[in-house]
């Protein structure tokens, strides 16, 4: 039998920040001697004392998202050799949405409600620009510079989610992410300040800024979340939205479509493989998962790009990458310990 909410306490009481309703089968804390008389079937042990499997679920789900995401990295900087960044920026989103609305269809879920909601246009805006830098800025910089700098957003995501959430930060969400986010540092620039000079700094500023505009994306994307209803759905919309509003500019500068075969072939994997899929378990993480906490575990993706640079771009991949791939890992546990 499922756990039952103590007698006296609504079943649609307000939650601490960052679980879900007893109804959704989460572990819920509940005061004074009554949690210890409760346990779910999806908690690891009495109530209250074991992580929810619902949380665990999602954490793997951020870790697969961030894999994922890791490949288009290495991905991007080989397709903008031959794909016009503007472009690439729209065809992939474009794809991507395609796939997220064919899901939806097949499922019967397909419903136009969703583009009714002007937060949707607003990430979809968000994202577009995201995109835009940061395709205009890998194709002067390197691949695992792009990865670290547009996860700047891991520091300012929190800062965000204290404004517009009133989430507390503990001391030891704090230690975590400082851990992941100095084995990014390691794993992008090794120690060495020549490192830095890998790219133009032009090309740095840009994917710098789209990291700082995805902290708002994400913050906002956690407010749709909270707001209940289909998060498939959700994360078609905003792809279509972002591939919709990608195609302004190319109205104004042309459509310069790839002329080889190597540029459609990198727009169809960015397209079919790190967008909608790892978007969609990114989204759906957030119903149990504070962005402060995925944000740290997408951290993940910057091993992911290094390695894949290394095999395909031929970037060196040697202690340091080991060294900081460990050190994010054991922030990102650390953090989870601390939420």
């Amino acid at each position: 039998m499922y756990a039952v909410p103590p007698s006296g306490v609504a079943r649609d009481a307000p939650h601490p920040p960052g679980t879900e309703t007893l109804d959704e089968l989460k572990c819920f804390r509940y005061p004074g001697h009554q949690a210890e008389a409760y346990e779910s079937l999806n908690c690891l042990g009495p109530f209250g004392r074991g992580m929810p499997a619902s949380r665990r679920r999602d954490y793997a789900l951020i870790l697969l998202a961030s894999i994922l995401w890791g490949t288009s990295f290495p991905g991007s900087k080989l397709t903008v050799g031959t794909v016009d960044p503007l472009f690439l920026t729209f065809a992939r989103m474009a794809i991507g949405a395609v796939l997220g609305l064919t899901v939806l269809a097949a499922t019967r879920r397909l419903h136009l409600e969703v583009f009714c909601q002007p937060l949707v246009w607003v990430l979809g805006a968000i994202n577009a620009a995201g995109f835009e830098l940061q395709n205009e800025g890998i194709l002067l910089t390197t691949a695992s510079k792009t990865a670290l700098l547009v996860n700047v957003n891991v520091v300012i995501i929190p800062v965000l989610m204290v404004a517009f959430f009133r989430e507390t930060m503990t001391r030891v969400k704090v230690a975590g992410i400082l851990v992941g986010t100095f084995g990014v540092v390691v794993v992008a620039t090794k120690f060495d300040p020549a490192s830095l000079a890998g790219g133009q700094f032009a090309g740095d500023v840009l994917v710098f800024v789209a990291g700082v505009v995805w902290a708002f994306y994400v913050v906002g994307a956690k407010k749709m979340v909270d707001r209940g209803g289909d998060y498939v759905a959700l994360t078609a919309g905003i792809l279509a939205t972002t591939a919709l509003l990608a195609a302004v500019p190319l109205f104004f500068v042309g459509w310069p479509l790839p002329t080889d075969a190597s540029g459609w072939l990198g727009i169809a994997y960015l397209g079919l493989v790190p967008t909608f899929t790892p978007l969609l378990l990114y989204v759906a993480s957030m119903r149990t998962i504070s962005p402060t906490v995925s944000g740290l575990l997408i951290l993940l993706e910057v091993v992911v790009a290094a390695v894949l640079s290394f095999l395909f771009l031929r970037d060196p991949l040697g202690v340091y990458t080991l060294a900081g791939g460990a050190l994010i890992l054991f922030g990102a546990y650390v953090v989870t310990r601390g939420d």
